[in-house]
């Protein structure tokens, strides 16, 4: 395989003017860190999910010339610790990486050796002095033997997982100009860095997780540079090796069983790079077709707006476009004729803002074009139009339904594969109306961030039923009854004990039919939880008694986080209330079902937590119950 191809790139400046102003965007932010770098084995880092701000959970501002000071764009607050000082040092090395690569690039296309020189003072200082680093992890232990340190330690970065990350970013760098490396160069990294990384990284893979998978690909990516046959084996032959990785951690649906897409796309990275380098090095990989299988599946599993659901750990605001650069990896990967060729024009012409993740960024000129589709698939020019996906998804295995027509998107989430990064929250749904989102998941903030743990992860901030105002308890598998292009339906079992849900959508032509039926041994308060992003249009006064303030008595595992709260006295002779919205600027409808139920509307956090949304709580005590809503536009 050629990483590289000149000519291809010749097409791209020909028909992308875009692709110019990039290589001069990359020219001076280049030149800007290399002339600025500063590093030393003596500063530390720390993990980057500290990097949120206190009040709002929104990401801090990295403001390279200033380590000290952390500024939240939200809110304004002004944050200074030695910790985020830490993370902020974090950050500084993911962009020495990521230079790097960049630097290789323009050297490729310029033949000027200033590039060069800096992907070889950089890489080299941390190659000269890796082991003078100091053992740690992101819970801040530190340790003196390599015999004897804690799961997830690194040296340069927080966490063998982002040490993984940097070297990969490096290797690739490195393999564009390994014709022009000095051999005292080579003849380190073979004789000593790869042995000092592979000895901290090769105990760390002990299990099938998505950071098992960037450990092997890193160790796999750095053996097959160095010629270290040891490294190979064990990437692609140890106890938990690649191939294991992706046959047992990959469900039936082709989704990464931790069930965050987030996660799911972030393990394809990963092992997507190790791709490359085998197939440049013409080593076999026995399970490749599975990140094709992959890339497709992640294709069909997003809305037909390419915004993604979002149930479990990830981040919010997120979308095909967001994880582009994996899909120029995998265009390259599988050639021009191959579907993921297709789903890559797709997705890079698609009319959509790219949603940022927050760490580990990869790098995007003006948020459009990856670094990852400068170098792979450079001359890839955007349709004018793409084809709107309307194919409604069954993925059992991965406990997922995601229906579609027109004009109505309905995602279902029913199950779990086990706990690593899931949230409690079974049966929530999403929403899309006419291509708008009515109803999303949250995702959530940086796991340090006190909103993370309070909100995101807990079960009232999520579209299902809270049993006596605490989180579920289950992580098991549910049940798919039925499913059909417009109609799924599903049971799970002891989401607390002795309490189960069956909950069944119906499409409509222009909305959709929701009954959540909970059955259970004792009697229980449940809360049937609808978060919406439109404005209630209703005036609540005019039909109803309101009561305000109201109170849902529970005082933690969220509900603390709720405001304005109104209760709505509904007459005995109603049983169904229609509440109107707008939902920026379409016209919705809503059929409540309220017979035998208290009701109530609040606002809640979203993310980040100082926007709000409206929440619908219907509440009812008792053992067999059954919620009944339909939500349909009025065009």
């Amino acid at each position: 395989m050629i990483f590289f191809d000149e000519s291809k790139l010749e097409i791209g400046l020909k028909n992308n003017p875009e692709i110019q102003n990039m290589l001069t965007q990359m020219e001076k932010e280049v030149v800007t860190y290399h002339d600025n770098f500063s590093d030393t084995p003596e500063k530390t880092s720390a993990w980057g999910h500290h990097y949120f701000c206190k009040k709002d959970g929104n990401v801090l501002t990295y403001n390279p010339n200033n380590e000290d000071v952390h500024q939240c764009s939200l809110c304004g607050e002004e944050y200074t610790s030695p910790l985020l000082t830490r993370v902020w040092r974090t950050i500084y090395r993911n962009e020495a990486a990521v230079n790097v690569l960049k630097s290789a690039v323009l050297y490729k296309v310029t033949q000027e050796k200033k590039y060069l020189d800096v992907v070889l003072s950089i890489s080299n200082f941390y190659f000269d002095t890796y082991t003078d680093f100091k053992l740690h992890n992101k819970e801040d232990n530190f340790y003196e033997d390599i015999e004897d340190f804690g799961w997830g330690s690194a040296r340069i970065m927080p966490q063998c997982l982002n040490e993984s990350i940097f070297f990969i970013r490096i290797f690739t760098a490195l393999e564009l100009v390994k014709t022009e490396l000095p051999k005292d160069m080579l003849e380190k990294i073979e004789n000593k860095f790869s042995h000092d990384f592979f000895m901290l990284a090769k105990p760390q893979v002990n299990k099938v997780h998505n950071i098992s998978c960037w450990l092997n690909s890193a160790i796999g990516v750095i053996g097959l540079f160095a010629n270290n046959e040891e490294m190979i084996r064990f990437t692609f032959e140890g106890e938990y090796n690649i191939n294991r990785q992706l046959r047992e951690g990959v469900t039936a649906d082709g989704f990464w069983y931790e069930g965050s897409i987030h996660y799911n796309f972030f393990t394809l990275e990963g092992v997507s790079y190790l791709a490359l380098f085998s197939q440049r090095y013409e080593h076999s990989f026995e399970e490749e077709a599975v990140i094709k299988k992959m890339l497709i599946s992640a294709y069909n599993y997003a809305f037909s707006n390419h915004e993604l659901p979002n149930p479990n750990d990830g981040w919010p605001n997120i979308n095909l476009k967001t994880y582009s650069y994996i899909y120029a990896i995998g265009a390259k990967l599988f050639g021009v004729s191959d579907q993921v060729y297709s789903i890559f024009k797709d997705i890079i012409s698609s009319p959509f803002e790219r949603g940022e993740i927050p760490l580990s960024k990869p790098y995007y000129y003006n948020n459009d074009i990856s670094l990852e589709q400068l170098l792979l698939m450079p001359e890839v020019v955007k349709e004018k139009s793409i084809v709107k996906n309307i194919q409604s998804v069954d993925m059992e295995k991965s406990n997922y339904a995601l229906l579609k027509n027109n004009n109505i998107d309905v995602f279902m989430k029913y199950g779990h594969n086990g706990p690593s990064h899931a949230h409690p929250d079974k049966m929530t749904i999403e929403v899309l109306m006419n291509n708008i989102t009515l109803s999303r998941d949250l995702s959530n903030s940086g796991y340090g961030s006190m909103v993370c743990n309070e909100w995101h992860r807990k079960t009232v901030s999520h579209n299902t039923v809270v049993i006596d105002g605490g989180d579920h308890t289950s992580f098991e598998q549910g049940q798919k009854l039925a499913f059909s292009e417009r109609s799924i339906k599903a049971k799970a079992v002891n989401i607390v004990k002795g309490v189960d849900f069956i909950r069944e959508i119906k499409m409509l032509e222009n909305g959709f039919n929701s009954v959540f039926t909970v059955e259970s041994e004792d009697e229980h308060v449940y809360d049937h939880i609808f978060h919406v992003e439109a404005k209630l249009q209703t005036n609540l006064e005019d039909d109803f008694e309101v009561i305000e303030p109201g109170t849902l008595d529970f005082q933690n595992n969220g509900y603390q986080y709720f405001k304005d709260i109104k209760e709505i006295k509904v007459p005995d002779n109603k049983n169904v209330i229609n509440l109107e919205w707008d939902l920026d600027g379409e016209s919705i409808v809503s059929d409540i079902n309220v017979e035998n139920h208290q009701i109530f509307i609040a606002q809640s956090p979203s993310n980040p937590i100082s926007d709000w949304r409206t929440s619908l709580i219907l509440r009812t005590k008792g053992t067999h119950e059954k919620f009944v809503m339909e939500w349909r536009t009025l065009k």
